[in-house]
């Protein structure tokens, strides 16, 4: 009987959470160090690697030719960088206030572990911060059940392992809440006067990160003006506008313009060579030209809002296979939930300041909503989820975390089993959405740039195979018995009722299984190869793409599959025709034929010869069925 109680007490004590938040933990961290791409730096990461290195061995942030000199010396080659034009010069043109932080770090760890450490240590600060703050609004034990289930039941600790800003929005946003919405008494700890001004100088250089963030400010502002503590809000606003202009006055002192994204910008890399040295008068040139800059130029309203293709970027910002808050934030979407079942008026407020800063993105950018191509789940939102924890008016039912907990594990497994299979095949950041829980999510139709996308206009339509297991070639794309079956997104602007490939294979008897939404299908592969035409099911996805803002275009993901006899192995090799009628017979006769008797091995030799197409499909180099020419001399 001791011994039950004391395991009762044991559960009831703040163990529990604490070991599923280590758990957490320790499956992203193997995660991590299992891709080949956590070695490497992806994105914007070179260019804020660059700029932290700046600040510790130049104490500058301009780009003169010490940088230069480091940018030729990096280990995997000369990298991207984003550079401005500005007053004093050519400047690193991001935030500075990440590469500020981080700078006393790479001094004392170097530029590839010293920016994580730098992150680690701001997210634990933050984190420790909230503890405390909930612990004293919910008691302890319900307080640790929260923080866990926030930080550990979802993806939110993984993005310590980006060399950019999100770590630091995170932090900075937790600490805000934690300073400002949290607190419930008056005079002491976390509910002391400057903890309103403090949480809204966070919030402020949280805004300089990204000034779409300022949603979030207004939302903290918003969430205490109604509830009645408008000394804290008017504290929180000032604090904001400090934080803003502090971090303005840093960026124009440090990178001679007050905000990065407005200067002229461009990016560099090894093709381009860069605006410093012998030869960097020929790169600065980039300046002047416009399809080469990259400056921001978000209105207040969007250039072409589009409500049906906002619609579709909503869906998978729920649940999309790369995005979706449901399975890569569980912990979050159950403390919104929880939060929306007891509406208030401060709650309320922060509640709205999450789809304010969600719609913002999926209005203005639904085709890049997540936040580019080298990323997991909504990064462009992480500021914004904090705002759940201030929404609390009491905390969550047990059974309530338990469902988070439950879809973090699946999610995680998911994760960890794809990563294992398929690093071999796909080292990219999205290796973990080839098997489980992932493979089931809806694919991302609307996104115009994936990490490992591989896109083919053929026969008129587009094909983008999304995930390593088809080997797609100029005009064709080959399976393989042994691989997991190959998903290929297809969008058409026609109905699409029938679709026609050209197969072969190097083997007999293979059977092509081809499986959407609403059925799988097999297809025998004629002996020797043949045409197969195969039904897809209806699409339920129409909207228009990237590249026709004008025309609907109707989006299916179709898997494909290879079967042999026996489990032989065997590939198979595949054209698209999409509408277009197969060609009824190849002919051709060589005529004129005159081939020397002797060659030099090494030389070159001339030779006249007429080609003439006898069938009845007519040969062009750029049609569905491009026409080559090859020849082959064998020696007698």
């Amino acid at each position: 009987m001791a011994r039950l109680a004391r395991l009762r007490a044991a559960a009831a004590g703040p163990w529990p959470p604490r070991l599923l938040l280590a758990l957490a933990l320790l499956t992203l961290t193997f995660c991590a160090l299992l891709r080949p791409s956590f070695l490497e730096t992806r994105g914007d990461e070179s260019t804020y690697v660059a700029m932290a290195e700046s600040l510790v061995r130049d104490a500058d942030l301009t780009f003169d030719e010490r940088d230069l000199e480091r940018a030729r010396a990096a280990p995997a080659g000369p990298p991207a960088l984003i550079l401005q034009r500005a007053a004093a010069g050519v400047a690193f043109s991001k935030p500075v206030l990440y590469p500020l932080w981080c700078a006393p770090f790479v001094a004392l760890f170097g530029s590839w572990w010293g920016m994580l450490v730098a992150n680690g240590v701001a997210l634990v600060a933050a984190f420790a911060l909230a503890r405390a703050a909930l612990v004293a609004r919910f008691g302890a034990l319900a307080g640790e059940w929260v923080l866990a289930t926030f930080a550990g039941a979802g993806a939110l600790p993984a993005f310590a392992g980006w060399r950019m800003t999100e770590a630091l929005q995170l932090a900075l946003a937790l600490a805000a809440v934690a300073l400002t919405l949290l607190p419930t008494g008056e005079g002491r700890g976390l509910a002391r006067a400057g903890a309103p001004l403090a949480g809204g100088l966070a919030a402020g250089l949280l805004v300089s990160l990204r000034e779409p963030n300022a949603l979030v400010a207004a939302a903290l502002v918003a969430a205490l003006w109604l509830g009645g503590r408008r000394r804290a809000a008017s504290r929180v606003a000032l604090g904001a506008v400090a934080g803003y202009l502090l971090a303005l006055a840093l960026t124009w002192g440090l990178a001679g313009a007050p905000n990065p994204y407005k200067a002229p910008r461009s990016t560099f890399d090894a093709t381009t060579g860069y605006p410093a040295g012998a030869a960097g008068a020929a790169a600065a040139a980039r300046f002047e030209r416009d399809e080469a800059l990259a400056t921001s130029s978000l209105d207040a309203s969007p250039d072409a809002f589009d409500a049906r293709r906002s619609a579709y970027a909503a869906l998978y910002f729920l649940v999309g296979r790369h995005s979706g808050l449901l399975f890569y934030f569980p912990g979050v979407a159950v403390l919104l939930a929880a939060a929306l079942a007891r509406p208030r008026g401060p709650a309320l407020a922060a509640l709205g300041g999450v789809a304010a800063l969600a719609l913002f993105y999926l209005i203005w950018l639904p085709g890049n909503y997540f936040g580019g191509e080298t990323f997991l789940a909504n990064r462009y939102a992480l500021a914004a989820l904090p705002l759940a924890l201030g929404a609390l008016a009491t905390p969550p039912r047990r059974w309530l975390l338990a469902l988070a907990w439950m879809v973090a594990a699946a999610a995680g497994a998911s994760a960890l089993l794809s990563i294992v299979r398929v690093v071999p095949l796909d080292p990219t950041i999205h290796s973990h959405v080839h098997a489980g829980l992932f493979r089931q999510l809806p694919y991302e139709s609307t996104a115009s740039h994936l990490e490992g996308r591989r896109d083919r206009y053929w026969s008129g339509d587009f094909l983008r195979f999304v995930d390593p297991f088809a080997l797609a070639d100029e005009a064709s794309f080959r399976l393989a018995s042994p691989l997991p079956p190959a998903e290929v997104e297809v969008a058409t602007s026609w109905p699409a009722e029938r679709l026609r490939f050209v197969a072969a294979t190097s083997g007999p008897r293979a059977t092509l299984v081809v499986s959407d939404w609403r059925s799988r299908r097999r297809y025998e592969i004629p002996e020797g190869g043949g045409v197969v035409e195969i039904e897809p099911a209806p699409a339920w996805r129409l909207h228009p793409f990237w590249w026709s803002a004008e025309k609907l275009y109707r989006a299916r993901l179709l898997r494909f599959d290879l079967e042999s006899p026996e489990e032989v192995p065997v590939e198979a090799r595949l054209r698209y025709l999409g509408r277009h009628e197969p060609p009824t017979g190849f002919a051709r006769e060589v005529e004129g034929v005159a081939l020397p008797q002797r060659a030099t091995a090494g030389g070159s030799t001339l030779v006249s010869l007429r080609v003439v197409n006898r069938g009845d499909f007519a040969w062009s180099s750029g049609g569905v069925l491009p026409v080559r020419l090859g020849w082959r001399i064998e020696p007698v």
